[in-house]
């Protein structure tokens, strides 16, 4: 419900996701978080929203996995497509949803322990489902060929990784790896991954 207080608190939770992100959770105070956001330090202004700085990470944590699900690009990459142009939907929606949420990624890197149930379930269990869609894809695409492929969960998981690994490294050190544009990238993934889906993988 949104509040006469929304705006003060929804500006708490950007402050600290930033300050959480950039500085660390354990290094941010919540003298500082108060100050950052224009109240007096040492005011109990932050406890009129939260009761404690970990329900404050929480909250920011929790906040940002909503944006992210209810993103246009989430949308699409979940769904229901034609193979290879769900291909495309993912490799954007990677790019798009970590680039937009990079705060949000950099602490849950971070800060794994911070608030493990939610991290769990961003990278563990948001991951696993889209590890066993894009086998269970894999594994349609050969039968239709009349082929076979092996393990195509692992091997999903391969190009999952790859997929997520440009923006994740330039969410970490401000620059993409090799200096590859993003759209370099993305075009180099979706060439690689429809050549798996049309042609399979030798053995």
């Amino acid at each position: 419900m949104q509040t006469a207080d929304t705006p003060s608190r929804d500006r708490l939770l950007d402050t600290a996701l930033v300050l959480f992100a950039s500085r660390g959770y354990a290094a941010t105070s919540t003298a500082e978080l108060q100050k950052a956001c224009g109240m007096s330090p040492g005011s109990g202004a932050l406890y009129r929203h939260f009761r404690s700085k970990n329900e404050v990470l929480r909250a920011a944590l929790r906040r940002g996995l909503d944006r992210m699900r209810a993103s246009r690009a989430w949308r699409q990459a979940t769904t229901p497509a034609d193979r290879l142009e769900a291909l495309t939907n993912v490799a954007t929606a990677a790019q798009q949803t970590i680039a937009e949420n990079a705060d949000l990624v950099r602490l849950m890197l971070h800060e794994p322990d911070a608030a493990p149930d939610l991290v769990d379930e961003l990278w563990v269990r948001n991951l696993a489902f889209a590890h066993t869609i894009m086998g269970q894809a894999l594994r349609a695409s050969a039968e239709e060929a009349g082929t076979q492929i092996a393990d195509p969960e692992a091997i999903s998981a391969v190009l999952l990784a790859g997929l997520s690994y440009m923006p994740v490294i330039e969410v970490l050190l401000g620059r993409p790896p090799g200096d590859i544009d993003p759209a370099r990238f993305r075009d180099a993934w979706l060439r690689l991954s429809r050549a798996v889906f049309t042609h399979g993988v030798p053995d």
